[in-house]
């Protein structure tokens, strides 16, 4: 049973790299499934969008080990942490597949929702909240309330460079990076696009 989903998440997400979510048809998927039917994909999934949620969540957990490893680290600030981290996410290759295989976010209200409401509950409790907290502590961030520096920090990330909502090129990113980087100077955080 959970091969069939696993099969089905894998051809789906091959064609949304190839085709495109938008071209992407619930026939194309079942086309790629040897011989599986409609009626196995509808016993998974509601949806092309329910599939395609399922795709970025387990793209999300990929990307889970991967801050995991960085917020457990001993050996670091809380600052380096955050610019590790913000850096990783830039230079991350899950999120290029995302940014291949995903509609615009603001043109799938559903999925947008859903979006925030990971940043919401999961990136800044999770991740900025409690590194930031950590650097208050280490001495390595400078901030009387962590909580708003951890919102601000998930929203500008999240929403302002997010290529999925803004049309951003290499040097727009970098423009945009400099432009955080003197926001967040007074915190004592750099982001770095070159680590």
């Amino acid at each position: 049973m959970e091969n069939t989903k696993e099969k089905i998440l894998e051809v789906a997400t091959n064609l949304f790299l190839t085709k495109g979510y938008e071209q992407t048809t619930i026939s194309d998927i079942i086309n790629g499934l040897d011989g599986l039917t409609k009626g196995a994909i509808y016993h998974h999934f509601e949806s092309k969008e329910d599939i395609f949620e399922a795709v970025v969540k387990n793209i999300g957990l990929q990307n889970k080990l991967i801050f995991d490893k960085i917020k457990f680290s001993k050996n670091i600030t809380g600052s380096e942490k955050i610019t590790q981290l913000v850096s990783i996410s830039l230079a991350n290759t899950n999120m290029e597949t995302i940014v291949t295989i995903s509609p615009k976010l603001l043109d799938s209200p559903k999925l947008f929702v859903s979006f925030l409401k990971q940043m919401q509950e999961l990136t800044i409790p999770d991740y900025f909240y409690p590194i930031i907290v950590e650097g208050v502590e280490d001495g390595s961030i400078t901030t009387d309330d962590p909580q708003q520096l951890a919102e601000l920090i998930a929203i500008l990330l999240n929403i302002w460079l997010n290529p999925l909502i803004f049309e951003n090129s290499k040097t727009t990113i970098v423009s945009k990076i400099d432009m955080l980087n003197k926001c967040l100077e007074n915190f004592n955080i750099k982001f770095d696009l070159n680590m």
